[in-house]
């Protein structure tokens, strides 16, 4: 079960054009908006806060978070790299960076919080909808794997943003699972959030468990 969850999480943050050259930061946002720099969250007890993302999650008692040299070996980098300031440069440098991984080591269950440099992984003007395009021919070249997507999103608050919410079903080796992704774009940052459900908890259960 756990190599086919790494498989299913893998796929969602596979890499599927060439990067572009253009700035981290632009001064606007899609909403127009002037925005925050992108920062880390924190984790104090069972609760990881995103002041970027305006949000929370607070993990039930059998969910463990990932350390930071944990989500640190995920990506190949040094713990160090992905600490204050050198979060914003690592993201510049290495496309994807996640912010917080947890984990419910009964059901395997997962979240992971992160974001992507679009001018490094797709060109900077890709709207969400393509976004989602991309990842759904991506997983549907993987062998071995048989996912079903909605033909149509709608627009889901967590904490205080508003992410796109695309809710799927992945079939991988028999075992299907349920994945969903909230997304939101960001000047050339797709902040995203991903969860994995095998089993033992709802997408509302999973949603009310942020703030």
């Amino acid at each position: 079960m756990k190599k086919i969850l790494a498989l299913a999480l893998a796929v969602v943050t596979m890499l599927l054009l060439a990067s572009c050259d253009f700035p981290l930061f632009n001064t606007q946002s899609d909403d127009g908006k002037q925005p925050s720099e992108i920062s880390r969250g924190t984790i104090k007890g069972d609760v990881y806060t995103s002041e970027y993302l305006g949000l929370s999650f607070t993990k039930p008692e059998e969910w463990v978070y990932s350390t930071d040299e944990e989500i640190a070996a995920a990506l190949n980098l040094g713990a160090d790299m992905i600490l204050g300031e050198n979060f914003k440069n690592a993201l510049e440098n290495n496309g994807t960076i996640y912010d917080m991984m947890v984990v419910d080591i009964v059901t395997r269950s997962n979240i992971n919080v992160g974001f992507e440099n679009l001018s490094k992984t797709f060109a900077s003007n890709i709207t969400v909808e393509q976004y989602i395009q991309a990842v759904k021919t991506q997983m549907e070249s993987v062998a071995g794997m048989t996912v079903t997507f909605p033909e149509s999103f709608e627009t889901v608050k967590l904490g205080k943003t508003e992410f796109t919410k695309v809710e799927c079903t992945a079939t991988v080796q028999g075992v299907a699972m349920k994945q969903v992704y909230y997304l939101k774009k960001v000047d050339n940052i797709m902040c995203f959030i991903t969860v994995t459900i095998p089993r033992g908890y709802t997408v509302e259960q999973i949603e009310a468990m942020f703030k």
